[in-house]
């Protein structure tokens, strides 16, 4: 019997789990070394120390112990009453658990995470069949956890991806044990959506891989962002047509196809006429209905192969292919343009009537590449404007060497204003009746240093297009300005510096503030100043020009209406500006006396205009007989050749001190 006492006594003290011997009040009377480790106190520590009372059911049951190092422990335990040595113990099996309940409540929190995600997740075996998912996978696809467990994960395929696709998929899975990539999956009910997905192989202990566990992403709303932002930069997001950066990339592909194929290409450049009215009248509202309207328009007249695009505000571009006789199938295409752009719009309670200038370029004749064809077309768009409008003009090289001319001469104009180039000539305006000076034309001329001596119309149209007429027209009124005062300090009679004002000066900036500035900087007084304005610019402003010209005149210089008669107004217009000078045009003066039409038009212009209150000066007088003519009708002011070529500024400095010395007429001398 001792020998079985000690065996059985080792049996405990070795055992891994914790043993305790509990008299009938519940006081340890013995502990094992597993007792020991449990509570973290010596074995002598716990003998003695009030347990409690133990009844246990038959399972197990789970209690808190707090280690002596102040940490809690779970522990399952379980109890049994014994006899020993003659008295009734109580036997109290502990068995540490706190790892396992550590690793229940991971795992719970794992699959909480499961469970709550937004990327839906499947787990399958290497069959591969489903074994596992989580909400938001049957989310994701429609399928509820029982439709989908056991199934093969081909079940979501959609058909978009070949087999091919999914070849490489399980080659790189099986190799790398991931792959991850955009797969488009067919839901349950039909629909077609992307998912971004991530698969990873699961393997054993052993490195084999027992299971697969893919993790789902939606992303329809990404794609459709990343649709919208595709659409936003390469489409017009007024009139959904391609703009200017997808039109050039169809075009190198259109190009590309065509060298490979041997076909032709024709691209039309279509400019709105005098769009800005619309705008400016109607409001940009009704502008961008016009803009669409046109674009349905052109749209509607090209294959569903070719291409309407909106390039900038009112410019659009057609780009059609053909076998042969491109020439003539862009003609044809210009003229159905021109004509469906001449059926009215009916916009804003009314009928509106636009038109288009057209210009055409071909590949191969006009150009084998982008850049090339663009500019080419683009010279071409810019001699249908020039011709009126309305029309087409097809791509010669004269335009492309007039368009490089010109892109020389703006390069040029930078440099002029920058490098001091630009010089002023001085025509005399005179009284034919008094023969005397009354004032002085300020004429622009530009001292080219390889092209010589340019006159204003090589370059002033140019300045008025690109914006430079700003500061040339400001350094021509200050220039004038401050001749005019020299001259009048020195005592010289010029009489008025009379200086022309375009119309973009008058568009651009506030003329009435950039004068009034000037003339204080300079310190000439107002009346020996006198602008010209043409009869077109008046019209085009007919609205601003009221203001603008009595702006100018409360400043106390004079006003003259330039080029009068090339215009649309009317003398009894005129008579509400406060004009004091009506200049009749070069092109009624010429054909003098001989022109019977010329002489009845300037015959009643003088008289007319005599009678409204206006002076009235002829230009372009070359002749003895145009000047005898016009003093028969009563005009007396002129200028011209037959009294003075336009000069630099000393040549007409001693002028004026010829005038000044020879004797004055009085006003009552004869008539010539």
């Amino acid at each position: 019997m001792a020998a079985q006492r000690v065996d059985f006594r080792q049996i405990v003290a070795l055992a891994s789990d914790a043993i305790l011997i509990l008299d009938g009040r519940g006081t340890i009377l013995y502990a094992n070394a597993a007792a020991t480790a449990l509570f973290g106190d010596p074995r002598t520590g716990l003998i003695g120390q009030d347990f409690g009372f133990v009844a246990t059911p038959d399972e197990p049951i789970e209690i808190q112990i707090k280690h002596a190092g102040g940490k809690l422990v779970s522990a399952d335990l379980r109890s049994v009453d014994m006899e020993m040595d003659g008295r009734t113990v109580t036997v109290a099996f502990l068995r540490d658990v706190t790892e396992r309940k550590q690793a229940e409540a991971q795992m719970r929190l794992y699959a909480a995470a499961v469970d709550n995600t937004s990327e839906g997740i499947m787990v399958t075996d290497t069959t591969p069949a489903i074994i596992a998912v989580n909400a938001a996978l049957s989310q994701i696809t429609g399928y509820t956890a029982d439709e989908l467990l056991g199934r093969n994960p081909s079940l979501l395929q959609s058909g978009y991806h070949d087999p091919v696709f999914f070849r490489a998929m399980w080659r790189q899975l099986l190799d790398q044990d991931h792959w991850r990539g955009e797969i488009w999956n067919r839901a349950k009910d039909g629909e077609i959506a992307p998912q971004w997905v991530n698969i990873n192989a699961v393997r054993s202990e052993t490195g084999r891989v027992t299971h697969y566990v893919g993790v789902f992403s939606d992303i329809s709303d990404i794609k459709r962002s990343e649709a919208q932002i595709e659409r936003l930069a390469h489409r017009d997001p007024l009139t959904d047509l391609p703009n200017r950066l997808l039109f050039r990339t169809r075009l190198e592909q259109t190009l590309r196809r065509a060298k490979a194929g041997r076909t032709q290409v024709g691209l039309l450049l279509a400019d709105l006429d005098a769009f800005r009215h619309v705008n400016d009248s109607l409001g940009h509202g009704v502008g961008d209905l016009v803009l669409c309207e046109v674009a349905a328009r052109l749209t509607a007249l090209v294959r569903p192969d070719e291409t309407v695009a909106r390039l900038s505000g009112d410019e659009f571009a057609v780009l059609i292919e053909s076998d042969t006789g491109i020439e003539t199938r862009a003609s044809l295409m210009a003229e159905r343009i021109i004509d469906a752009l001449a059926r009215p719009l009916a916009l804003a309670g009314q009928q509106l009537f636009i038109s288009a200038s057209i210009g055409i370029a071909t590949y191969p004749n006009d150009g084998d590449d982008v850049a090339r064809l663009m500019q080419n077309c683009d010279a071409a768009l810019y001699q249908a404007r020039e011709s009126g409008g309305n029309g087409y003009r097809h791509y010669a090289r004269a335009l492309s060497d007039y368009a490089r001319e010109r892109v020389m001469l703006i390069s040029d104009l930078h440099r002029a204003l920058a490098d001091d180039e630009l010089v002023l000539h001085y025509q005399p305006q005179v009284d034919m009746r008094q023969g005397r000076l009354i004032g002085l034309e300020a004429l622009v001329r530009w001292q080219h240093p390889q092209r010589g001596l340019l006159g204003p119309n090589r370059f002033i149209r140019i300045a008025e297009e690109t914006g430079l007429i700003l500061p040339l027209g400001e350094w021509v009124l200050r220039t004038a300005c401050v001749q005019a005062l020299a001259w009048q300090a020195d005592g010289l009679p010029f009489g008025r510096i009379a200086v022309n004002v375009s119309g973009a000066e008058i568009r651009r900036r506030n003329p009435v503030e950039t004068v009034a500035a000037l003339l204080e900087e300079t310190g000439l007084p107002a009346d020996r100043l006198e602008l010209e304005v043409t009869e077109t610019v008046v019209m085009d402003l007919r609205e601003e020009a009221p203001a603008v010209l009595a702006g100018l005149k409360r400043l106390g210089l004079a006003l003259a209406m330039d080029d009068f008669g090339t215009g649309y107004s009317s003398l009894a217009y005129l008579k509400g500006l406060p004009f004091d000078t009506l200049k009749i045009d070069m092109s009624f003066i010429s054909g003098l006396p001989d022109d019977t039409a010329s002489a009845a038009i300037v015959d009643a212009i003088a008289a007319l205009a005599s009678r409204l209150g206006f002076k009235v000066l002829a230009e372009g007088v070359e002749t003895e007989a145009q000047r005898r003519f016009l003093l028969g009708v009563g005009c007396d002011l002129a200028q011209g050749y037959l009294f003075g070529r336009p000069a630099p500024a000393e040549e007409i400095t001693a002028l004026l001190e010829r005038f000044a010395e020879a004797p004055q007429p009085s006003d009552d001398a004869p008539r010539p």
